[in-house]
């Protein structure tokens, strides 16, 4: 029984961390630029602290950063730490894990786009109207911090920025995402796999509830909502419950929750997840009946939210080396060397913590120059951390367009994705159909959002032969998953066929 536990903590805490690795290093590089480049004074400026525009400044920012729930707490606790008003730290913190250019067109290919545009309105309302009643329940006058000596231009700031930003993922940040991981991989340990399958049928009336109170402790990034999002609306379940996923489960999680109430105390806290609860399951039960998609036919069930629970069945044999193979696999799927990163990150902060102790490190960095040449021209810090920024928002932009590339590079590989789950089908390898059927889907879903970028729409002949695929292996993981082997091969030739249509509806000349 022991094994059946570690196997799902090893599994599901190194996806957390996997998925999550890149969004904290960019939340901690954010908040040093803050710090290090812009000060308290223009980072106040940014945010229009002290004018009446303050919120919608939050909510734009956030919608503009590539920022997860976990990679948005260093920068709200620098935000708090300069003295930026709690209704705008809301109006970011809530925005900026739930919306950025890679999620939003992801949504808009998987879903209903009017569901998504009306998703997005809703969350600005939610956020609007938090903050706005933050600052009107307790309007304590923020106290701002002085400018402190930034660093000198040139290699000093550098140096700056690098020893700030590493040391972030080694002080009191992580220990609020380590609180938000192992809150995550705690409930996804307790929950049996399977249990969620049929908890999100519209027939469900505490659907929205139930989705929004599993969903607040979970870790999900924005892509990952999107898509479960997506497959949602593919199989009929609730439109409310696929809201309170998004708001939720990608909004928030424990560590931030955390870090809230030891910022501004546990009172306040209680009142604002009981806003943030009531506001969301509110706007959920108003938008279910009117969002749900016509001529779908509920399926009766999803996978949509097999990540969130245990992995494996008590009885399955091996789960340890199980888990091992498929952390395995998931790194290389999914890591792209982000981990390491990381890990190198945290080497270089233990480096400068251990120099400190022997060389004046601050006094280093603000040490002014005696001397110029030329060609060493030197800009203010609040122009590049400014430049940082807007360079980071460009980044997410181009990035956009790599994780979806061009119609013919994802058909290559969706072929030979596709080939290894019909094989694994036709050859009775049940656990590897388990293991393609999801990576078919995602492909699938990729394809359709690159083709959007690139052409501006998709049709809806193409949308329904990408739709007919997803079903075909949905039915192919379910003949698995209740064992009714006798139509593998029957349900397999299905998928191979759905392939050839896509891949015929989908390549370019």
């Amino acid at each position: 029984m022991l094994e059946h536990y570690y196997s799902c903590v090893f599994l599901r805490g190194s996806q957390v961390v996997i998925n999550a690795a890149i969004w904290i290093a960019i939340g901690c590089f954010v908040a040093n630029v803050f710090r290090q480049m812009l000060g308290p004074s223009k980072t106040r400026l940014l945010f229009g602290e002290g004018t009446r525009f303050g919120l919608f400044i939050g909510w734009l920012v956030g919608m503009l950063l590539p920022v997860c729930s976990l990679g948005v707490i260093p920068v709200v606790r620098e935000m708090h730490r300069v003295g930026i008003k709690g209704g705008t730290i809301i109006a970011f913190g809530l925005t900026a894990p739930l919306f950025n250019p890679i999620s939003v067109l992801y949504g808009l290919t998987l879903s209903d786009p009017i569901a998504i545009i009306v998703f997005t309105f809703s969350a600005l309302v939610i956020v609007s109207l938090l903050g706005f009643l933050w600052d009107l329940l307790f309007p304590i006058k923020e106290k701002y911090i002085e400018d402190p000596e930034l660093p000198t231009a040139g290699i000093q700031r550098s140096v700056a920025l690098l020893d700030k930003t590493s040391r972030e993922l080694i002080g009191p940040s992580m220990g609020y995402i380590l609180i938000g991981i192992c809150g995550s991989v705690l409930l996804m340990t307790l929950v049996p796999k399977g249990a969620l399958q049929a908890e999100a049928e519209p027939d469900k009336m505490f659907a929205p509830v139930l989705m929004g109170f599993v969903m607040t402790p979970v870790y999900a990034t924005p892509l990952q909502a999107m898509g479960q999002i997506g497959s949602m609306f593919q199989h009929g379940n609730s439109i409310g419950a696929a809201f309170s996923l998004l708001i939720l489960g990608a909004g928030v999680n424990i560590g931030i929750l955390i870090w809230f109430a030891s910022a501004f105390g546990i009172k306040r806290v209680l009142v604002f997840f009981t806003l943030l609860m009531s506001l969301t399951i509110g706007l959920a039960y108003a938008m279910n009946k009117p969002l749900s998609p016509r001529g779908v036919q509920p399926s009766g069930h999803t996978h949509a939210f097999d990540i969130y629970t245990h992995p494996y069945h008590p009885a399955q044999k091996d789960q340890f080396s199980t888990a091992r193979a498929d952390v395995k696999e998931f790194r290389q799927k999914n890591d792209f060397g982000v981990s390491y990163l990381i890990l190198t990150m945290m080497g270089i902060a233990i480096l400068f913590t251990l120099i400190g102790y022997l060389v004046d490190l601050e006094s280093w960095y603000t040490a002014k120059k005696e001397s110029r040449n030329r060609l060493d021209i030197s800009l203010p810090g609040w122009f590049l951390g400014g430049l940082a920024i807007v360079a980071l928002i460009i980044s997410s932009l181009i990035g956009t367009y790599l994780y979806y590339p061009p119609a013919n590079h994802l058909l290559s590989e969706l072929r030979e994705i596709n080939a290894n789950c019909v094989i694994a089908a036709k050859s009775k390898d049940w656990e590897g159909v388990r293991k393609w059927v999801p990576y078919c889907e995602d492909l699938s879903r990729r394809l359709e959002v690159g083709v959007f970028l690139r052409e501006g729409s998709v049709s809806d002949y193409r949308s329904t032969i990408a739709e007919l695929y997803r079903d075909n292996l949905d039915t192919l993981r379910d003949a698995v998953e209740v064992q009714n082997y006798h139509r593998s091969d029957e349900f397999s030739q299905n998928v191979a066929n759905a392939y050839m249509r896509l891949s015929k509806a989908y390549r370019e000349d």
